[in-house]
């Protein structure tokens, strides 16, 4: 099994895709076919692969370039994202590239690749950073840290100088049994949120809000010309930079996550 396939056994997150399909790679000279749903995809070369309750898929690295060139470079930036995020090393992915170097729409990976970042820790957080690179005010660091009032630690989504960007999605307010991960009611979510919001600006940052429709047309521009009015303001009042002991207590401060790690000749690889 390869591509969404792939990568709904591999639990890799995606966009949902234009057209819905099961997807198999098959040895075989290059080239693929699609027939009531199914697509058989052949190919020539060698395959690392994955064993999931006895089925075999293709690699997490491979799974996630094969996405960015069958579907194009923003189900690849979402793919390549999270499969980062799960521990699989920038190197493979760069391995698969240089193997798949004269397969179609290598280039969508390629350029997929460059753009990932594994601190992107949900679709959301990787379409907003999308969004933030379009402002072209500058390189997006992810997983930005400040200390706040009671000396707690926060890390920010995504940062552009002094100014802050927090993806917010509907899933911190719906409880765990219809499908979230909110552990307390929403007003008290949305109370602690606006809160954090208020001790984070009191550090010397501005703040702007990101959700999902902000990420899709109609909504794409009219985000973009929002982001970029709250990014001018913040920087007039603070400047383009944070002062040196903010920075510099963020670099001393890395986010620790608790995605599993992949490793090579380690649990369910093959």
């Amino acid at each position: 099994m390869s591509h969404d396939s792939a990568a709904r056994l591999l639990e890799i997150d995606t966009l949902d895709p234009l057209s819905p399909a099961s997807h198999l790679t098959l040895y075989g000279p290059c080239g693929s076919r699609t027939n009531s749903g199914l697509t058989r995809h052949r190919d020539l070369l060698p395959l690392c692969v994955e064993r999931v309750g006895g089925l075999v898929t293709t690699s997490y690295a491979r799974t996630a370039i094969d996405i960015a060139r069958w579907h194009g470079y923003r189900h690849g930036l979402v793919a390549i994202d999270s499969v980062r995020r799960l521990g699989v090393p920038h190197s493979d992915l760069e391995a698969e590239l240089d193997r798949m170097r004269c397969h179609p729409h290598i280039a969508r990976a390629r350029a997929a690749l460059a753009d990932s970042d594994a601190g992107s820790e949900s679709v959301l957080e990787t379409l907003g950073r999308e969004l933030v690179a379009s402002l072209g005010i500058g390189d997006a660091q992810t997983q930005f840290a400040v200390r706040i009032a009671g000396d707690r630690v926060v890390w920010c989504d995504i940062r552009v100088g002094c100014h802050l960007f927090e993806c917010e999605g509907r899933l911190k307010l719906v409880p765990p049994e219809r499908g979230g991960v909110a552990s307390e009611p929403p007003e008290v979510v949305v109370w602690k949120q606006q809160g954090r919001r208020t001790d984070i600006c009191a550090e010397g940052f501005g703040m702007s809000r990101i959700v999902w429709a902000d990420c899709f047309e109609p909504g794409w521009e009219r985000a973009r010309d929002r982001l970029r009015k709250e990014y001018d303001v913040t920087t007039a009042r603070f400047g383009r930079e944070p002062a040196p002991h903010l920075l510099a207590f963020a670099e001393a401060h890395p986010r620790r996550t608790a995605s599993r790690l992949w490793l090579p000749g380690v649990g369910t690889a093959a």
